[in-house]
């Protein structure tokens, strides 16, 4: 299986998604109906399914993870969340991964987006995932503490997940739009609105106005956000500098990559790779204890 990437996420954007269910399942609870949290160490890995009973709130430990729906799909990177809703249609793939997987009672709290969200993964997140592996499924079914944990760790998804969409992007239905995802694959660094333009065959007004309609964002936005989307990729590698990371993603400066990115994650690129140096740091020391 080839990586996980921004840009494989591009190319699976400008395909149809055909639901489907496989035969085997990982991303399953040990016991159906009873809320539970498992850890995944996953490679070569691709799942599919037209909907669980259950909600799953996933956090990459490592690795990256592609996740993909009716509507569009999502590249996960290392410290970040993505919340599935019951019911929802969904195929999930890794080259390499490690995972911590929560499966939720849909009656405990109403999701209150449409479809998956991602989202940055806080502190007391990964404190509750983490609380979350220590509790056996049939203390949770027997026992009312566990239970009341995983009740809490419901509600708390709406807090978590109050942010902006992020890491995702909308699939693309026409010729047109899937022409304009592939050109800004194949031109991130250099892409402008008349490079798009050229490649769709549209003038301006007109492409701008599909974008809108079918991707449902501008395109100086959709733009940012796939240019975002690869800068937090290549900085939560830990191998980039931030200026490299400007330079290659397209931003015609450092100081603009660093306004752009603070404004759309509320951090700078510097604290972004600080956070994940210490969130890395943390998973490693927990390995070594449970082993």
């Amino acid at each position: 299986m080839q990586p996980v990437t921004t840009f494989s996420r591009l190319d699976r954007a400008t395909l149809e998604f055909e639901p489907s269910a496989s035969v085997v399942r990982l991303l399953v609870p040990s016991e159906p109906g009873i809320p539970q949290a498992t850890r995944l160490e996953v490679r070569n890995w691709r799942e599919s399914t037209l909907g669980d009973a259950m909600h799953k709130l996933v956090l990459v430990e490592s690795g990256q993870i592609d996740l993909e729906g009716g509507s569009g799909g999502w590249l996960i990177i290392p410290n970040h969340l993505v919340f599935i809703p019951a019911d929802r249609a969904f195929t999930i793939q890794s080259a390499c991964a490690s995972l911590q997987v929560a499966h939720l009672d849909p009656k405990d709290a109403n999701w209150h987006h449409h479809g998956c969200w991602a989202t940055s993964a806080t502190p007391l997140a990964k404190e509750m995932m983490m609380q979350a592996l220590r509790w056996e499924p049939q203390q949770v079914r027997d026992e009312d503490g566990p239970r009341q944990f995983f009740r809490t760790l419901s509600h708390l998804c709406r807090e978590w997940f109050a942010n902006p969409r992020m890491l995702w992007m909308p699939a693309a239905k026409s010729e047109e739009m899937r022409a304009a995802v592939v050109y800004v694959r194949d031109h991130l660094k250099v892409a402008s609105l008349e490079g798009v333009c050229a490649a769709t065959g549209l003038g301006e007004r007109t492409f701008q106005r599909r974008c809108e309609k079918e991707l449902g964002c501008a395109w100086r936005k959709l733009l940012r956000e796939v240019r975002l989307m690869r800068a937090m990729e290549l900085l939560s590698c830990g191998q980039h500098s931030v200026g490299s990371v400007a330079d290659e993603t397209g931003f015609r400066s450092l100081a603009a990559f660093t306004t752009s990115f603070s404004e759309r994650l509320g951090l700078t690129p510097t604290e972004f790779v600080r956070r994940f140096a210490q969130h890395s740091g943390s998973m490693k020391g927990r390995r070594r204890l449970c082993m």
